[in-house]
């Protein structure tokens, strides 16, 4: 017998959300793993003693939170999904009759008063921290790539614009021991140029977005981007390390030091590295060696462009 249902939207039903929020679900793993209340420490300085009380700051990281987890581009989207999302309101810790955030809340709390602080990273190296204490992390073995971000900038408002390169601090500590040694006098006697003159060179600058830079790769799209630098450790595949630069920074180039502030924040004892071709420079592997890292890095041969892996490396004793 064909039966049809009739919508009930006056009917009282006793419940919690509890009792409505899945046992299985992300979120409730991630809520036990991750203890967000130390956030609160963290930006308590960005905050007045006086006047209206504010929206809870860990309800405002993890709105923001949840638009990343579930690719939403649009903190008006976020809002809209919250008020219908069960699970959403679970993990904010908002119950069925709560207001929402208005998405203009997350909006001007992200960029005026977090805008000039660099909470985002200390609430990332904590988060890390604590999956350190859990055990997901053991920080052995670190893999680095950087990925291309679009930026918000039309090819046809650009310009271009002289600036100046700044040596490595490996080039520099390299020019030191020339200086000490004496090799700078030896080079302008014989009539060589010193290393030590500033160098420019010509690249295009968006208008729009300064910060920027223009991708300009084989097989990437062209225009202005940004690069993602991200370490991610092997055990349980959690970020570690996220920088990001202009586009038209080379890989290698922030490499050496994301590694050692890893090491240096996260205390981590890294045995092994694993990147790619585009960081086999004699920089990385001298400073990998000098800190007892093991590199593994296909090696560019100059005459073919061999994009495999050799089957062995032994630059600086690395097997």
């Amino acid at each position: 017998m064909l039966e049809k249902t009739k919508a009930i939207q006056d009917k009282i039903v006793i419940t919690t959300l509890e009792s409505l929020m899945p046992r299985e679900h992300f979120l409730r793993d991630l809520n036990n793993v991750v203890d967000f209340s130390f956030i609160y420490e963290k930006v308590e300085h960005l905050y007045s003693k006086f006047g209206r009380p504010a929206v809870d700051p860990v309800q405002l990281i993890k709105m923001i939170l949840l638009g990343f987890l579930y690719g939403i581009n649009s903190e008006r989207k976020i809002e809209r999904e919250i008020q219908v999302n069960i699970a959403y309101r679970w993990f904010l810790g908002l119950d069925l009759d709560s207001r929402v955030p208005d998405h203009s809340t997350i909006s001007q709390t992200r960029r005026r008063k977090f805008n000039d602080s660099n909470i985002f990273e200390e609430i990332f190296i904590e988060v890390v921290k604590q999956c350190i204490e859990k055990g997901l992390v053991d920080g052995t073995t670190i893999l680095t790539d950087s990925t291309h971000v679009k930026a918000n900038a039309s090819m046809k408002s650009k310009e271009s614009v002289t600036i100046s390169v700044e040596p490595s601090e490996y080039m520099k500590r390299l020019d030191e021991i020339c200086n000490a040694e004496g090799s700078r006098d030896s080079d302008s006697k014989r009539g060589r140029k010193s290393n030590t003159e500033p160098k420019t060179r010509i690249i295009q600058k968006s208008k729009t977005d300064p910060d920027s830079g223009m991708l300009n790769r084989p097989e990437k799209p062209k225009g202005f981007h940004y690069l993602a630098h991200q370490s991610v450790d092997v055990k349980c595949g959690i970020i570690t390390d996220v920088h990001v630069t202009p586009a038209n920074v080379d890989d290698h180039i922030p490499y050496v030091q994301r590694i050692k502030h890893q090491k240096e924040k996260l205390n981590l004892q890294i045995k092994e590295v694993g990147i790619d071709k585009a960081y086999d420079h004699v920089e990385i592997h001298k400073e990998m060696y000098d800190m007892g890292i093991k590199t593994y890095v296909p090696l560019v041969d100059r005459k073919t462009d061999s994009k495999s892996f050799p089957t062995k490396i032994d630059l600086f004793g690395n097997p």
